[in-house]
């Protein structure tokens, strides 16, 4: 079965050394993975799902369906637990957690202690519309950015702080967004790592 890594890593116009960066591993490591020397981890191949902003089917060969909030909005297959060892999960009920295969639980971080059995669905990422303070708007597609001069974004992270530190609205320029502070998302990863929202009133 033919893998798209590189294909997904060429899509998002990312070097070797870029793509192996982001995901934290060596340019050796990326390469054998490209060159199917190797296999990645479940870990590193959802790390590339959502860096390169392909669903985990397309990188396996399995679709050619690349938008990742496909897989990102489905819920877990309990299956996949095991392999989650110390990963975030989400769930619409108690929020983030952190999985414990060894004893099948679910740590919050409200101190609450589930088993993973009873959580109920889990998800990678939290759905869109499950985040706090978003906009009463529609997700823009990446085409619909350069119609307003102003968005919402969300960035896309496990990361509470980094999230509640990023979002807000941004200036729509050229290949990127930027706030008021200089900061700035890049059209290149867009659905990969942030998504964008407009108001109801800018939409009507």
């Amino acid at each position: 079965m033919s893998r798209q890594y590189k294909l997904a890593r060429k899509m998002m116009k990312m070097t070797l050394t870029a793509a192996a960066r982001e995901l934290g591993v060596t340019q050796p490591a990326l390469s054998s993975w490209e060159s199917e020397r190797k296999a990645p981890s479940i870990e590193a191949l959802i790390r590339m799902s959502k860096l390169y902003g392909v669903t985990t089917d397309f990188l396996l060969g399995l679709s050619s369906e690349s938008d990742p909030r496909k897989d990102w909005l489905e819920p877990i297959n309990s299956t996949l637990i095991p392999v989650l060892h110390e990963s975030p999960v989400f769930s619409p009920t108690h929020g983030w957690a952190f999985v414990d295969a060894i004893s099948q639980e679910l740590h919050f971080s409200n101190g609450l202690c589930l088993p993973a059995t009873d959580a109920g669905d889990l998800y990678i990422l939290a759905p869109e519309l499950m985040q706090p303070q978003l906009p009463k708007g529609t997700v823009l597609t990446k085409d619909e950015l350069h119609e307003f001069d102003e968005v919402w974004v969300e960035p896309i992270s496990t990361d509470q702080l980094l999230r509640q530190e990023l979002r807000g609205w941004y200036q729509v320029k050229g290949r990127y967004v930027e706030n008021t502070v200089g900061q700035r998302f890049y059209l290149d990863f867009y659905g990969a790592k942030w998504l964008a929202f407009v108001s109801e009133d800018a939409e009507a």
